[in-house]
Formats: C-alpha cells, structure tokens, sequence
C-alpha cells in the first residue's frame, strides 16, 4: 500500500514532538511512502523558521534538512496536472491549497492514503463530499492506530 506523507508528518523525523515517534514508526514501517517535490520546499521553509526561533542552529537545520533527503525520495509533480485537482478539492472543504496538493499528489500516484499531523487539515478532508475523498486522509494517531501502534 502507498502512503502520501505530508510535510507535518516527515518534520517529526527531525523536531522533537510528543507524537515524532509516530512518524519513525511510520518511517520504520513496511509502508511504500511517497513525497511530493514541494514536500521538501514546505519542510526547508520550517526549518528556516527553527532556526529563525533559536530552537534549531543553523548546523542542526542543515542536518534536518540532509535527514529529510535521505529518508524519502520526492517524486517530481510539474507533469501531474495536481493544480486544478487541489483547487477542486479546496474550495468543496474550505481548506489552503498548500494542504490539498497532498490530496491531488495521492490521487495522481494512486495513493491509498494520506497522513497527515495537521489536525484542520484531517478535519477539513473529512467534510468533502466524496466520501472517498473524505477517508483517503488519516491523521498519524489514526494511522497508528489502524497498524496497532
């Protein structure tokens, strides 16, 4: 099974956060992860900002960021159409663009899931009409949960 890993869930492979054990769960499982070319762009800006915070050094950031490389490849997306497909899909939740992108990333690679840390974003999918749709994206607990974590 393919899992599309947003960028709130590959960030806990390198800040330390109460669920960050999750996300090496998930890292360390069988699952088939997948990654969206702008995965890394949302997470360098994150990280950007650890260090902005003095929470990360620049050293710390940089090491995150070569963490982030070697753990997924991302997969280019320029030819996949995902714009008006995230478009779609945001405007029927209500929900930025930035997250839906994840959504049409996973319906172009024929993802069976999405997980996701961004609880609005998890709540906002649920709200979609296509009830497909609406399940396809699992909060990391609920992904936990599901593998017995």
């Amino acid at each position: 099974m393919a899992i599309v890993v947003d960028a709130s869930v590959g960030l806990k492979w390198v800040l330390q956060e109460p669920d960050s054990h999750l996300a090496d769960a998930l890292a360390r499982s069988d699952e088939v992860l997948l990654v969206p070319d702008f995965w890394l762009a949302e997470a360098t800006n994150v990280l950007w900002l650890q260090v902005r915070k003095r929470v990360f050094t620049p050293d710390e950031a940089r090491e995150g960021l070569a963490l982030l490389r070697a753990q997924v490849q991302p997969t280019p997306t320029a030819d996949l159409g995902l714009h008006d497909v995230a478009l779609e899909i945001g405007m029927a939740v209500n929900h930025s663009t930035y997250d839906t992108m994840y959504v049409a990333f996973a319906i172009a690679m024929g993802a069976d899931r999405i997980v996701a840390a961004d609880g609005p974003f998890v709540r906002a999918m649920q709200s979609h009409p296509d009830p497909a749709l609406a399940s396809r994206l699992l909060s990391l607990e609920a992904w936990a949960r599901l593998r017995g974590s």
